[in-house]
């Protein structure tokens, strides 16, 4: 490759003119290229490689990356390197953090309630309560559509992937579940993933109170001693004896 010098400008202000050591002279479009290689603006260099190798600007890149996509998702699209796509993801992955920070300090609304614990704390409490594995609990948010943030839980309870999703409106300082799982966790619904416990059937009747007079006097029966089987026979020798006497004396009445 030859090195060149710059000799001149050329009459229109458009181009510099380049010389060769065997007097070749070459031109050079003075564009936005040139002036931030003249600046050492790397930055400002890497975007407009990106923007003339893909149809995405790096804003769009980090529009799509604050929407949820992964710097390996947006190269795919884009058609460039990922090392490219990283020079732009740092800030926009610092904003994503940060939103959901303050999503995790914002008051739940219980249905019924105008103020509850904050999102982070309620969660935490009851992750506790499923045993989750602490070093597994990961948060992170995404920019919807509408302007609100999708905030994302993900953790894991006996090796098992669990999530959880809530929206999360800034302006309004407003965090609402999204599914099932993030209901769970801030209280809005028993479901803590837990069994029931169990218990064996019994019968209504086998709890009703023993106060009836039926029941009484079958209680009476049960703790009366029984009488012995001689001290029976006494009694109706007693009795037959009656009877021959009350016979007697209806024999001796004048009929």
């Amino acid at each position: 490759m030859p090195e060149l010098r710059v000799v001149a400008v050329s009459n229109d202000g458009t181009r510099l003119v380049l010389k060769a050591a065997d007097s070749t002279e070459y031109t050079l479009p003075i564009d936005e290229r040139l002036r931030a290689a003249v600046r050492g603006d790397r930055p400002r260099l890497g975007q407009i490689e990106i923007e003339v190798e893909s149809h995405l600007r790096p804003r769009d890149i980090q529009a799509r990356i604050r929407a949820g996509a992964t710097a390996e998702e947006v190269a795919q699209l884009a058609g460039i390197p990922v090392d490219r796509v990283r020079r732009f993801e740092g800030p926009v992955l610092a904003e994503r953090a940060f939103m959901a920070e303050r999503a995790r300090k914002t008051p739940v609304r219980r249905p019924g309630e105008n103020s509850g614990p904050l999102l982070g704390e309620a969660v935490q409490e009851r992750l506790l309560l499923r045993g989750a594995e602490k070093d597994t609990v990961q948060w992170d948010s995404w920019r919807r559509d509408d302007g609100t943030w999708e905030v994302l839980l993900v953790y894991r309870v006996a090796g098992e992937p669990h999530s959880a999703s809530w929206t999360y409106d800034p302006p309004r300082r407003l965090v609402q579940a999204v599914d099932s799982e993030a209901r769970a966790l801030i209280g809005e619904s028993d479901d803590l993933g837990t069994p029931e416990p169990s218990f064996p059937f019994v019968p209504r009747i086998a709890r009703l109170p023993r106060d009836r007079p039926l029941d009484r006097e079958r209680d009476r029966d049960r703790d009366r001693p029984a009488l012995p089987a001689q001290a029976l026979e006494p009694a109706a020798e007693e009795g037959s004896g009656e009877r021959d006497s009350l016979t007697s004396l209806l024999e001796a009445v004048p009929s």
